[in-house]
């Protein structure tokens, strides 16, 4: 099924883009022939040709002989909204992508001015997407959660964040396993792997915290207004976190991935601190500065034996255990 990317309306830049494509075919378009073919009246199209003379300098004239416009510099060109077909692709994948703005308030403003950019295109342009989806896909990770509830707790949040009142939510820690309240001075929402998170000053901890929207069961906008900590900077906050998990204190982590998976460890950035060391048998250390060490267990564990940790030794522990009773489950199985 092709799709139109133009749409019946005929803004302004719209009709600027018609009147330069008439002139540059050679057809002499006249303010009468323009009416009738844009909807509108010719004092309307007189407004907007003096408009390109006097705003974007276009050399207009009227041809008395040929009874309409051209151009007396023929190179002339208006330089707005000209997509080459490549372009207009890439707008279609931006698109797609900004679509995944699942559970926020700004889904539908993306598709309004996706739409609106659509408007003002020169010309009529055909793509057919059932096409592009025989060889483009996306494979997006789904929004986590509910999306009507994380949409309204966005909501809530960013107007608390512009009026700088506290919230008063009720949050459920998948680490301690309980659900709690909680009073936070709401300082940002950061979007990670499918997830929206809140990053606050949290009045129990007396310290900044990470809540997860979807974990959050209630949410309340207090009359108490709160001043954000001048000094505080959400990317350096970030800087020692493992996939938005952060722990009480810094450690410096150094795992040691086989030949195999160090191959597939170089391709990505896993963290902003992270070093590689390349061993000679092709495996290699990776070390990285980070305090959300009960995330990187986790990640560890994944590469199962690929993957050892060399520190530190709470870590390692942390590791042994996680094996050990897995070892131990699966040994008194096997003697049943």
């Amino acid at each position: 099924m092709a799709t139109n990317l133009a749409v019946a309306t005929r803004p302004q830049l719209y009709r600027f883009y018609y009147i330069d494509g008439m002139i540059k075919n050679g057809r002499y378009p006249n303010s009468r022939g323009l009416a009738e073919a844009l909807g509108v009246s010719r004092r309307t199209i007189l407004r907007d040709v003096e408009f390109m003379r006097d705003s974007l300098n276009a050399p207009l004239e009227y041809c008395p002989k040929n009874r309409g416009y051209y151009y007396t510099e023929a190179e002339y060109s208006l330089g707005l909204l000209k997509f080459a077909e490549g372009e207009l692709l890439a707008l279609y994948l931006a698109h797609n992508l900004l679509t995944q703005c699942e559970g926020t308030p700004f889904k539908q403003p993306v598709i309004s001015a996706f739409n609106k950019i659509c408007c003002h295109l020169q010309e009529n342009v055909n793509i057919d997407f059932d096409e592009l989806s025989d060889y483009l896909s996306f494979d997006f990770e789904p929004l986590r959660g509910e999306e009507k509830a994380v949409a309204a707790y966005f909501t809530s949040i960013g107007e608390a964040i512009k009026k700088q009142r506290t919230i008063k939510l009720k949050h459920y820690s998948i680490t301690r396993d309980t659900c709690q309240e909680r009073l936070v001075d709401p300082y940002q929402m950061r979007y990670y792997q499918g997830a929206w998170y809140l990053v606050g000053y949290c009045h129990f901890r007396k310290a900044m915290r990470i809540f997860a929207l979807d974990r959050i069961q209630a949410l309340q906008i207090t009359k108490n207004k709160f001043s954000m900590i001048a000094e505080f900077d959400p990317d350096k906050y970030f800087t020692d976190a493992f996939q938005m998990f952060k722990g009480p204190n810094i450690h410096q982590v150094k795992i040691w991935f086989s030949p195999d998976q160090a191959r597939w460890i170089k391709e990505k950035r896993w963290h902003p601190t992270q070093e590689i060391t390349e061993n000679m048998d092709g495996s290699l250390v990776l070390s990285m500065s980070t305090s959300g060490l009960f995330q990187v267990k986790r990640w560890v564990l994944s590469f199962g034996a690929e993957a050892k940790v060399l520190a530190p030794e709470e870590l390692v522990s942390a590791v042994v255990h996680e094996l050990t009773t897995a070892s131990s489950f699966y040994s008194d199985r096997s003697e049943q």
